[in-house]
């Protein structure tokens, strides 16, 4: 208890009049006899000792008496009292004197100067102690009312001190382990972990001490701020080594209103930059506790909520593992034990953990945390499940930040594995924002630095991310849960998302890993394949991007591959001279893609090609559109190299278009059918005839003598003769001439154009004619073209049958065309 006599006694002394406690009240009443300010101030604060009397008699009504005391005037004085709180220290507790204007209404003070005696100074001490230790029990009372008051009037005076700051910490935003300005082709990339040798971090979290020392040279208004901010952030140390505590302890209160509060004042005290190293272990021990727990196995570098299933689960038991739970399905076999209820709560505990990094990194003693960063990566890992997709997010950035910090690599590297597993649930999320936090997150966790090996340390789970699986091996699990057996392919899923957002945030980390990961050898078959569709994305940024990434990654080839590009760059020579390859490329290509680009993607495109063609007849017709623009995206860059594979391509495209024929109505609005004739007009530039026609031409005619396994299906003519169409639209001509005798012959057939063949045959068959007449007539030499006998004998066999349909417009037009080619020949 406050000894109240013995203040008594010190003014009584003071004033020089006899007093008892029973008389206090005649003391108001009385008239001084003289006028002298010390009999004035001994008044005055004989009434305020009167108060503090009657308060202690009674229930302690904290409006009356706290809210007077402290305010954000605070002075440091260097007397040390007896404290009469036990949650804090005496010395602390003394340390925070409170400006006596705070509790008298006069002003009278101010008008005393250094006149004051010792007396007044000691009895303000006195009296500024006990207000400061009743705050301090408030916080440990029983009635929740009062520890809510007393935190309401803590947080307004931190509100107040942080006002009177002048700066602000920055955002917690350590660089990645490469440098994204560059690329070293001199070496072959290992990380770019040369960041962690040079402190990058040091100057973004420094204070400007330069500027301290500039201070004089400044106005005095600045030099007047400055000081007060000086002012502010001591007075809001000295509140976190009093209060400190205590404000920890009331993480886990009760009531939902004191751990906000509690939240709120920690987090102003964190941002301030006051130094919390020697309170750390009480601050954490209280902070992770608000959070479910959870374990790491490093042997299968998965984070684990449930021991005794993922035992079950290493013996061989019929489960799947912990971090693939809810992945098909947005419900969750192990439902997360929620320490925290609040969900606005369970987010400020994550800001909490930002804000205390942010001022910990301004002071340069991050190294103080090293013992708790296991602590702060298990905490944060159960937040990726949080029901509230604010937590997730929150979570994501913090755990962004906490592996990239260069001196935690060694703690980032152990856990890098389990964390991008974890997060790849939230890949899959409904929202975008909590999608393009967990990519960060992923791609953060794959590029922590593993020198020893020169990789990434999380690159395994890529293999997760694309629901990569060995052939002919199947879980034990499966066998008892279908969907055990069946592996997601998350990033094909972000490839095709609806948000323009997250296909380039997508983008952009597919770039980071192509071009920066040290091991992206054993990943560019898997994830060249997405970074080429995104050329044909809607965005042109995500375009862009793509584009670049491509052009890096040639970059990096010809300068590790240099006996494949030296010959070609000495001789000039890189393709053939009768093609155009600049012209009739499609958008985004404005010109031929770079030799190393092209080499690239050549040489990873052998692993992925027949996947391609084999969707191009998948039962989604969305699906065959996406393949069809990645087919024609391959075709830009291999260009004739696609010829050792032309019969596999011709038989794949055929099956789509006899798919898109009978799906017409359904997938009309995609126009893929456009689109694939896009892909065949392309490849006929670089594919030559030869590869093609044979092929071609025993599937048109439909008969015995032609077809290689007996008549073909009027669907399967009908799809190959439009395939013939579009190739002989585009090919060069001096490559198609010697051929179209054949080809005049074949289109002009009873096969094709005869009395029992279906309408649609013969008006396809009329159109690809239409075409080849066209091509033809385009030939400067005419004459030499018909100069044969046998050149004059197709042709007027193919009018003879073109006469016999002389009802038909097209029929009458083709036999125009070829009455020119005979005349020009009798000439």
């Amino acid at each position: 208890m406050v000894d109240i006599e013995s203040i008594w006694k010190e003014l009584q002394d003071e004033a020089g009049v006899s007093m008892h406690p029973n008389s206090l009240g005649n003391l108001s009443k009385k008239k001084c006899s003289h006028q002298s300010k010390e009999a004035r101030k001994a008044s005055e604060k004989l009434s305020i000792i009167q108060n503090i009397r009657s308060q202690c008699s009674t229930k302690f009504d904290f409006d009356t008496s706290a809210s007077a005391i402290i305010e954000a005037g605070l002075d440091f004085a260097p007397s040390l009292t007896e404290s009469c709180c036990d949650g804090l220290d005496a010395d602390i507790i003394c340390n925070l004197n409170i400006s006596s204007s705070a509790c008298c209404d006069s002003d009278d003070d101010s008008d005393d100067g250094s006149g004051a005696n010792q007396d007044d100074s000691t009895s303000k001490d006195s009296i500024e102690t006990i207000r400061i230790e009743r705050l301090v029990g408030h916080f440990k009372s029983d009635d929740p009312f009062s520890r809510v008051a007393a935190l309401n009037k803590l947080k307004h005076i931190l509100d107040t001190l942080m006002t009177k700051c002048s700066s602000s910490l920055p955002e917690l935003n350590f660089p990645p382990p490469y440098d994204e300005s560059k690329i070293n082709l001199e070496r072959n990339l290992p990380l770019v972990s040369d960041l962690a040798i040079i402190k990058t971090t040091a100057p973004q979290y420094r204070t400007n001490l330069a500027s301290e020392k500039e201070d004089k040279k400044h106005c005095s208004l600045t030099t007047y701020e400055d000081a007060a901010s000086r002012e502010a952030k001591d007075k809001l140390q000295s509140i976190m080594n009093s209060c400190g505590r205590i404000l920890f302890q009331l993480i886990g209160d009760k009531s939902e209103k004191c751990r906000n509060l509690s939240l709120d004042c920690l987090n102003v005290l964190f941002l301030s930059g006051s130094e919390v190293s020697k309170q750390i272990p009480y601050l954490m021990s209280a902070w992770s506790a608000r959070f479910s727990g959870n374990s790491y196995d490093s042997e299968l570098e998965v984070f684990v909520a449930d021991d005794s299933l993922n035992e079950l689960y290493k013996r061989g038991g019929a489960i799947d593992r912990q971090d693939r739970d809810g992945l098909l399905s947005q419900g969750s076999r192990l439902q997360l034990k929620l320490v925290e209820p609040s969900e606005e709560l369970r987010l400020k505990l994550c800001h909490t953990l930002s804000s205390l990094l942010r001022g910990v990194a301004s002071r340069l003693a991050l190294p103080s945390l090293d013992a708790y960063y296991a602590d702060m990566i298990f905490a944060l890992q159960s937040c990726l499940k949080d029901p509230f997709p604010d937590v997730k997010v929150a979570a994501c950035k913090v755990l962004v930040q906490l592996l990239r910090i260069p001196q935690w690599e060694t703690g980032a590297k152990f856990f890098a594995t389990g964390l991008a597993r974890s997060v790849l649930l939230n890949l899959r999320h409904r929202k975008p924002q909590v999608i393009i936090a967990a990519m960060d997150l992923f791609e953060a966790s794959v590029c922590v630095p593993n020198i020893a090996k020169k990789k990434g340390a999380g690159s395994s789970a890529i293999a997760d991310l694309v629901g990569f699986r060995e052939e002919n091996v199947l879980p034990i699990a499966a066998f008892y849960d279908s969907s055990c057996a069946v592996s997601v392919n998350t990033l094909a899923e972000l490839a095709s998302h609806n948000n323009h957002r997250v296909r380039a945030s997508c983008c952009k980390m597919l770039s980071n890993f192509l071009v920066f990961l040290p091991d992206r050898y054993d990943h560019q078959q898997r994830l060249l394949p997405y970074i080429l569709s995104f050329i044909n994305d809607a965005s042109p940024a995500v375009q862009c991007k793509a584009l670049r990434c491509i052009e890096q990654c040639g970059m990096q080839y010809e300068r590790e591959h240099p006996d494949d590009v030296i010959e070609r760059l000495q001789l000039g020579v890189d393709g053939s001279s009768d093609i155009d390859y600049d012209s009739g490329l499609p958008q985004p290509f404005s010109q031929r893609p770079s030799l190393g680009a092209r080499l690239f993607v050549r040489s990873n495109t052998g692993r992925f090609y027949m996947a391609i063609l084999g969707e191009l007849s998948n039962w989604k017709g969305q699906t065959r559109r996406r393949s069809a623009d990645l087919l024609l995206i391959l075709v830009v860059y291999c260009e004739e190299h696609l010829t050792k594979d032309f019969h596999m391509t011709i038989a794949s495209i055929a099956k789509a278009v006899e798919l898109e024929i009978k799906d017409e109505n359904e997938s009309a609005h995609l126009n893929t059918l456009s689109r694939i004739e896009q892909v065949l007009s392309l490849l006929s530039k670089y594919i030559d005839p030869s590869a093609y026609l044979s092929l071609l031409m025993s599937k048109i005619s439909g008969g015995c003598s032609y077809s290689e396994d007996g008549v073909h299906s009027e669907k399967s003519r009908l799809a190959h003769l439009m395939i013939l169409a579009s190739l002989l639209r585009t090919a060069p001509l001096q490559r198609l001439i010697s051929y179209w005798q054949d080809l005049l012959s074949l289109l002009t057939n009873e096969s094709c154009i005869g009395t029992y063949v279906g309408s649609r045959i013969q008006s396809k068959s009329l159109k690809t004619l239409a075409v080849l007449n066209d091509r033809v007539m385009n030939n400067t030499d005419l004459n030499a073209l018909v100069a044969s006998n046998q050149s004059v004998e197709t042709l007027k066999m193919a009018q003879e049958q073109l006469l016999l349909h002389s009802e038909d417009a097209r029929a009458t037009e083709c036999s125009n065309t070829i009455a020119r080619l005979l005349r020009s020949a009798t000439l």
